[in-house]
């Protein structure tokens, strides 16, 4: 059941990507704010990994980020066939790493609201 949920996830996060690239063309924006704007959605995606995967939230990750770029985005729907294959791993590897870093950033915010 845990590998449904991860592949409809990895289908979702495509389809978000993809509406945040759209977004990203559409405003022109410089390479940093594209990236940026990229940052910003992997972080609300590996909130959501991280909130409902407690086990193996960096395989999922892995897993939804591969999907969700690689096998969704390129060879299922032609949706990055036009992105730098730098960007693919930006993509992938920033999933994982805010992942990682989600719980010690949720420990933080609880200690600090706690302290108020």
């Amino acid at each position: 059941m845990r590998i449904f949920f991860w592949l409809a996830l990895a289908f979702f996060y495509a389809m978000g990507l993809d509406v945040v690239n759209t977004m990203v063309l559409d405003a022109q924006l410089n390479l940093i704010a594209q990236l940026a704007s990229f940052a910003v959605f992997n972080a609300l995606v590996a909130h959501l990994i991280v909130k409902y995967e407690t086990q193996f939230a960096t395989l999922c990750a892995l897993l939804v980020g591969c999907l969700g770029v690689i096998g969704c985005g390129v060879i299922l729907w032609p949706w990055f066939i036009n992105m730098p294959y730098w960007l693919w791993a930006y993509l992938i590897v920033s999933l994982l790493v805010f992942t990682w870093a989600w719980p010690f950033v949720a420990k933080r915010m609880a200690n600090i609201s706690a302290n108020k």
